[in-house]
Protein backbone atom coordinates (compact mmCIF):
# COMPACT_ATOMS: atom_id res chain seq x y z
CA UNK A 1 0.00 0.00 0.00
CA UNK A 2 0.65 3.35 -0.45
CA UNK A 3 0.87 6.39 1.34
CA UNK A 4 -2.36 7.51 2.89
CA UNK A 5 -3.07 10.14 4.98
CA UNK A 6 -6.61 11.73 5.71
CA UNK A 7 -7.66 15.31 6.77
CA UNK A 8 -11.11 15.08 7.76
CA UNK A 9 -12.97 18.68 7.97
CA UNK A 10 -16.25 18.84 9.89
CA UNK A 11 -18.18 22.34 8.57
CA UNK A 12 -21.35 20.91 9.82
CA UNK A 13 -21.25 20.04 13.39
CA UNK A 14 -25.01 18.43 13.34
CA UNK A 15 -22.93 15.13 11.89
CA UNK A 16 -22.85 11.99 13.47
CA UNK A 17 -19.57 10.24 14.60
CA UNK A 18 -18.18 8.68 11.16
CA UNK A 19 -14.68 9.45 11.22
CA UNK A 20 -14.09 5.66 12.26
CA UNK A 21 -15.99 4.74 8.81
CA UNK A 22 -13.84 7.10 6.59
CA UNK A 23 -10.02 5.01 6.45
CA UNK A 24 -11.95 1.35 6.16
CA UNK A 25 -14.22 2.43 3.79
CA UNK A 26 -11.09 4.59 1.93
CA UNK A 27 -8.72 1.33 1.88
CA UNK A 28 -12.05 -0.98 0.65
CA UNK A 29 -12.67 1.24 -2.20
CA UNK A 30 -8.82 1.66 -3.41
CA UNK A 31 -8.09 -2.34 -2.57
CA UNK A 32 -10.38 -2.66 -5.82
CA UNK A 33 -8.33 -0.94 -7.90
CA UNK A 34 -4.70 -2.10 -9.92
CA UNK A 35 -2.82 0.50 -9.28
CA UNK A 36 -4.72 3.42 -6.80
CA UNK A 37 -3.30 6.89 -7.02
CA UNK A 38 -2.09 7.38 -3.07
CA UNK A 39 -1.83 10.49 -1.45
CA UNK A 40 -3.84 13.01 1.05
CA UNK A 41 -7.71 12.09 0.67
CA UNK A 42 -9.74 15.29 2.60
CA UNK A 43 -12.93 14.32 3.80
CA UNK A 44 -15.39 17.46 4.69
CA UNK A 45 -18.45 16.51 6.47
CA UNK A 46 -20.58 19.94 5.22
CA UNK A 47 -24.49 20.32 4.71
CA UNK A 48 -27.29 20.89 1.85
CA UNK A 49 -26.28 24.54 1.37
CA UNK A 50 -22.46 24.19 0.65
CA UNK A 51 -22.52 21.35 -1.57
CA UNK A 52 -25.35 23.07 -3.59
CA UNK A 53 -22.79 26.00 -3.61
CA UNK A 54 -20.33 23.98 -5.31
CA UNK A 55 -22.81 21.90 -7.46
CA UNK A 56 -23.65 25.13 -8.70
CA UNK A 57 -19.77 26.44 -8.99
CA UNK A 58 -18.03 23.64 -10.15
CA UNK A 59 -21.01 21.26 -12.21
CA UNK A 60 -23.75 24.02 -13.28
CA UNK A 61 -26.05 22.02 -11.34
CA UNK A 62 -27.81 24.47 -8.99
CA UNK A 63 -29.08 21.65 -6.43
CA UNK A 64 -27.75 20.14 -3.18
CA UNK A 65 -26.21 16.22 -4.25
CA UNK A 66 -24.95 13.41 -2.02
CA UNK A 67 -21.26 13.51 -2.51
CA UNK A 68 -19.09 15.63 -4.60
CA UNK A 69 -15.96 14.14 -5.49
CA UNK A 70 -12.54 16.48 -6.49
CA UNK A 71 -9.57 14.76 -7.84
CA UNK A 72 -6.33 16.02 -8.07
CA UNK A 73 -3.14 15.24 -10.31
CA UNK A 74 -1.35 12.82 -8.68
CA UNK A 75 1.83 14.82 -8.69
CA UNK A 76 0.68 16.90 -6.37
CA UNK A 77 0.31 14.13 -3.51
CA UNK A 78 -2.91 14.70 -3.00
CA UNK A 79 -6.01 12.28 -3.69
CA UNK A 80 -8.45 15.00 -3.46
CA UNK A 81 -11.69 16.23 -1.77
CA UNK A 82 -14.98 14.25 -1.10
CA UNK A 83 -17.14 16.66 0.08
CA UNK A 84 -21.01 15.18 1.92
CA UNK A 85 -24.52 16.73 2.32
CA UNK A 86 -25.89 15.67 6.07
CA UNK A 87 -29.71 16.58 5.45
CA UNK A 88 -29.12 15.06 1.44
CA UNK A 89 -27.76 11.38 2.68
CA UNK A 90 -29.76 11.31 5.77
CA UNK A 91 -33.31 11.85 3.42
CA UNK A 92 -31.93 8.96 1.08
CA UNK A 93 -30.93 6.89 3.70
CA UNK A 94 -34.59 7.28 5.23
CA UNK A 95 -36.21 6.94 2.11
CA UNK A 96 -33.91 3.76 0.83
CA UNK A 97 -34.46 1.97 4.18
CA UNK A 98 -30.92 2.03 5.05
CA UNK A 99 -28.66 2.56 7.91
CA UNK A 100 -27.31 5.92 7.95
CA UNK A 101 -23.77 4.46 8.26
CA UNK A 102 -23.54 2.17 5.77
CA UNK A 103 -25.26 4.54 2.87
CA UNK A 104 -22.49 7.27 4.13
CA UNK A 105 -19.77 4.03 3.63
CA UNK A 106 -21.15 3.53 0.34
CA UNK A 107 -21.08 7.29 -0.73
CA UNK A 108 -17.44 7.72 0.39
CA UNK A 109 -16.43 4.24 -1.48
CA UNK A 110 -18.05 5.71 -4.35
CA UNK A 111 -16.33 9.44 -3.89
CA UNK A 112 -13.07 7.74 -3.86
CA UNK A 113 -14.08 5.44 -6.78
CA UNK A 114 -14.48 8.99 -8.62
CA UNK A 115 -11.04 10.65 -7.36
CA UNK A 116 -8.83 7.52 -8.85
CA UNK A 117 -10.69 7.99 -12.89
CA UNK A 118 -13.82 6.03 -12.23
CA UNK A 119 -17.01 7.14 -13.58
CA UNK A 120 -20.78 6.36 -14.43
CA UNK A 121 -21.03 8.38 -17.82
CA UNK A 122 -21.45 5.26 -19.96
CA UNK A 123 -23.82 2.13 -18.90
CA UNK A 124 -20.51 0.01 -19.36
CA UNK A 125 -18.75 2.55 -17.21
CA UNK A 126 -21.59 2.49 -14.44
CA UNK A 127 -22.07 -1.26 -14.32
CA UNK A 128 -17.97 -1.72 -13.56
CA UNK A 129 -18.12 1.53 -10.78
CA UNK A 130 -21.04 -0.64 -9.23
CA UNK A 131 -19.36 -3.96 -9.17
CA UNK A 132 -16.35 -2.07 -7.64
CA UNK A 133 -18.22 -0.57 -5.12
CA UNK A 134 -19.96 -4.10 -4.23
CA UNK A 135 -17.12 -5.45 -3.94
CA UNK A 136 -15.57 -2.87 -1.52
CA UNK A 137 -18.21 -2.39 0.45
CA UNK A 138 -18.39 -6.66 1.05
CA UNK A 139 -14.80 -6.12 2.84
CA UNK A 140 -16.84 -4.03 5.18
CA UNK A 141 -19.40 -6.34 5.67
CA UNK A 142 -22.27 -4.15 4.12
CA UNK A 143 -24.92 -5.19 1.73
CA UNK A 144 -24.89 -4.57 -2.22
CA UNK A 145 -26.43 -1.12 -2.01
CA UNK A 146 -27.89 -1.54 -5.88
CA UNK A 147 -29.92 -4.93 -4.81
CA UNK A 148 -33.72 -4.03 -4.80
CA UNK A 149 -34.29 -6.04 -1.42
CA UNK A 150 -31.82 -3.14 0.18
CA UNK A 151 -33.84 -0.59 -0.42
Amino acid sequence: MGDFVIDIARPCPDWPEVEALIAPAAHAALAELEAPHWGELSVVLSDDAHVQTLNRDYRAKDKPTNVLSFPMPSETGLMGDVVFALETITREAEAQGKMFADHFTHLLVHGVLHLQGLDHETDADAQDMEAREVCALARLSIDNPYRSDNR
